[in-house]
């Protein structure tokens, strides 16, 4: 049996701690992150790492991990602000239309995840803790007859 995508406790499983996205080959996509330590309140990362994965194929997708730069900064894979803990705005990152492409465009979709590992100073002791974020995301291809589209 292949990836479960949808509710996995009517199909037997167990309900997981990850976002689910479908988005179109080739678009921008965003996602929205708000930092949280032991105790829920809002830290601004001091490190976050990401890597993007086709796991239908398994490809990495990005060349990853990637360590992002707390200033910010725009890529040819991801855009994104300085860091922040996202309390008030979300902190945002965007995947780019470059890299939000189909391993291998006849196949329809593929299933990717983004994993997001960060660091942050917890609140109650100044101790550094790492936390993890994934997104699953199926990336659907859009074909058209020229191919060009």
């Amino acid at each position: 049996m292949g990836l479960i995508i949808g509710n996995r406790s009517i199909q037997g499983g167990p309900m997981l701690p990850y976002l689910q996205d479908t988005t179109y080959s080739g678009r921008d996509t965003y996602l929205g992150f708000v930092f949280l330590d032991r105790v829920n309140v809002p830290v601004t990362p001091i490190s976050i790492k990401v890597e993007l994965d086709d796991l239908t194929n398994s490809v990495a997708m990005d060349g990853g991990p990637n360590t992002l730069s707390a200033a910010g900064a725009s890529t040819v894979n991801y855009i994104y602000p300085a860091f922040s803990s996202g309390a008030n705005n979300l902190w945002e990152l965007q995947l780019t239309a470059a890299l939000m492409q189909m391993t291998f465009p006849y196949e329809g979709s593929q299933i990717c995840k983004l994993k997001l590992v960060w660091t942050g100073l917890d609140s109650v002791l100044g101790n550094p803790f790492t936390d993890i974020f994934e997104n699953i995301i199926e990336l659907v291809a859009s074909p058209t007859v020229s191919g060009f589209l």
